[in-house]
């Protein structure tokens, strides 16, 4: 961006919106709000009524290494750091995916689906966002959230403090089903929820660059298997649960056929496919005998 002009608000987000355009970034006005707003240090809306003020000295060096690392196409979350979820504030770093808004349907339908008193156990939390909203929203329940990971597992300890329910989710470092065993939880389980990775190898290369050059491979891939994450809940759910409890998993696209038999098949009944606001199958319910 041109150094010799007075950079006003309205200035910035119209050059930067022209020059994401060129970058080929998905939401050019958007993402120049939302970077601005963050160096700014106000909410977007503000902008709105600030259009005249001039952005100068450390703001605007910070902006103009924003807009850079943005038209490399990272990430708006990782340059911010934050990123919103059920309506709740997250941290978010390179050490754990990005929370996406379809996510939100596997925590409005396990909110739906809770006995009292209840367990509810998250597989692979990342960020904790999931484990997180539903402890915010079910405060009497007990809740448990593994993952593979330790460097997600202190992200996700991080968001707890932050959203005020550190006390109320045991974070436990383990693989799958594993915690739930070495817990004495087997059996008592009443919800079992669980985004695992689901792209297959031969599609990472397919991905979006924000996606594929930033966000942790482990995290997505699942190796040549697509539905090798589903094959171990389908194995170990029906363990795990208590009489009655429920399994939810997010499913990728055109894997929710497959997921729903792998479910039927372990003797889970009830299956359920629920469609997010694209009419796309993404979440998959089943029941313990």
């Amino acid at each position: 961006m041109p150094e010799e002009r007075p950079w006003t608000i309205a200035a910035l987000l119209e050059w930067t919106r022209q020059y994401f355009a060129r970058k080929e970034i998905e939401k050019p006005r958007l993402d120049a709000e939302v970077l601005l707003a963050h160096v700014l240090g106000i909410e977007r809306i503000a902008l709105y009524t600030g259009f005249e003020r001039v952005v100068k000295g450390d703001f605007l060096a910070r902006y103009r290494e924003c807009v850079k690392q943005r038209a490399e196409h990272c990430p708006v979350a990782y340059i911010t750091g934050r990123k919103e979820f059920m309506s709740l504030t997250f941290e978010v770093s390179p050490d754990v995916l990005i929370p996406r808004p379809e996510t939100e349907l596997l925590v409005e339908r396990a909110l739906m689906a809770r006995h009292e008193p209840s367990i509810i156990v998250e597989i692979g939390t990342g960020s904790g966002n999931i484990a997180v909203a539903l402890a915010v929203k079910l405060p009497q329940a007990e809740i448990i959230a593994t993952d593979i990971s330790e460097a997600a597992l202190r992200v996700a300890r991080r968001n707890a403090r932050l959203n005020g329910v550190d006390s109320k989710i045991r974070f436990i470092h383990g693989d799958m089903l594993a915690p739930v065993t070495a817990e004495g939880l087997t059996g008592r389980v009443d919800v079992l929820v669980s985004n695992p990775p689901y792209v297959a190898e031969e599609e990472w290369a397919n991905l979006m660059s924000d996606v594929r050059d930033y966000e942790p491979r482990p995290a997505l891939v699942s190796g040549k298997d697509p539905l090798k994450y589903y094959r171990v809940l389908a194995r170990g759910a029906p363990e795990a649960l208590s009489p009655g409890g429920r399994l939810m998993v997010e499913v990728g696209a055109d894997r929710a056929e497959a997921v729903g038999k792998l479910f039927e098949d372990s003797g889970l009944r009830r299956i359920e496919y629920v469609k997010d606001y694209e009419g796309i199958d993404r979440v998959i319910e089943a029941t313990a005998g």
